[in-house]
């Protein structure tokens, strides 16, 4: 039987505790797990925010829209 743990504390989440689902949108890197409280939920989800916003703002990005005469 393999083990649950919160991606962002890294605890051990027993059978049938409540789980929370982390909600991401255009992450590059989005995390793979879920968390073990409603603050850990939080905590990763602002994280991938950031990410996120590092990424489409970054001058690196080839998605900024921009045209390439």
């Amino acid at each position: 039987m393999s083990t649950v743990r919160c991606v962002e504390c890294k605890r051990e989440i027993l059978p049938g505790e409540a789980t929370f689902e982390i909600r991401t949108f255009l992450d590059p890197f989005p995390p793979d797990g879920v968390a073990c409280s409603p603050k850990c939920q939080s905590e990763k989800e602002n994280e991938s925010r950031m990410r996120t916003l590092l990424l489409y703002n970054s001058p690196l990005n080839p998605y900024t829209g921009k045209k390439d005469d």
